[in-house]
């Protein structure tokens, strides 16, 4: 697991932080996305 810290806005954008490797960020933001949709925060009409 990347070991990184990502800041969420209410206004949808990011910041994150403690990647060593571009791959790192695409893992960890994936991860994050596929959270907020299982918890229901992520919808999409």
């Amino acid at each position: 697991e990347p070991k990184v810290v990502i800041l969420l806005f209410a206004s949808g954008k990011l910041v994150c932080t403690g990647a060593k490797k571009e791959e790192e960020v695409y893992r960890a933001v994936n991860k994050l996305h596929k959270t907020l949709e299982e918890e229901g925060i992520i919808y999409y009409e």
